[in-house]
């Protein structure tokens, strides 16, 4: 659906360029993948989302090792059970208590990834929020008629409409003042 709402957008756009004298009509695009990774407060929100995802990471390193360790004890107890012989309560129990504790885990894992997910979408967010008005300034100081966000719905984008390097310069000059 939304790949729609581009496609007839960029069918309108090119209705009205058909009217309007192309030499009137100022055009150019940006990446915005680019943006992010490449500004500087992009690499501020990267540094940020790998500090959290550090964090992350160590607590389930930790707790990974304890299952890890909880299982080998486990392997050996029932190692050391003679043959045909029913392994104890006790250590049924440890068996449960493991399979508990692994999907515990990886509960956690999950919930860890979705927390980054939202996380970084939110940190992304932020920086086209902060972008956005530079955006505006540029595309009015220079006359633009249309900036296009991304080249989704485009079968084809000239390089030499490419904004994204300049306007990564002007949102780090921006940012610095």
């Amino acid at each position: 659906m939304h790949r729609m709402i581009k496609v007839v957008m960029l069918l309108l756009l090119l209705q009205l360029a058909v009217h309007v004298d192309a030499a009137e009509l100022k055009l150019g695009h940006i990446d915005l993948q680019r943006l992010v990774a490449q500004s500087e407060a992009g690499k501020i929100a990267r540094e940020a989302f790998t500090v959290k995802n550090k964090k992350f990471q160590q607590d389930v390193d930790s707790r990974s090792k304890k299952l890890k360790t909880m299982k080998e004890q486990l392997e050996a107890e029932l190692r050391a059970i003679p043959k045909g012989q029913k392994p104890s309560q006790i250590l049924q129990d440890k068996e449960k208590e493991y399979g508990v504790q692994a999907r515990e885990l990886q509960r956690q894992l999950d919930g860890y990834n979705q927390e980054l997910k939202v996380y970084d979408a939110e940190l992304t967010r932020k920086v086209l929020e902060e972008f956005s008005p530079i955006l505006n300034e540029y595309a009015r100081v220079n006359k633009y008629d249309y900036i296009f966000r991304g080249l989704d719905g485009m079968a084809f984008a000239d390089k030499k409409r490419d904004l994204t390097d300049e306007l990564i310069k002007e949102f780090n000059k921006k940012r610095k003042k």
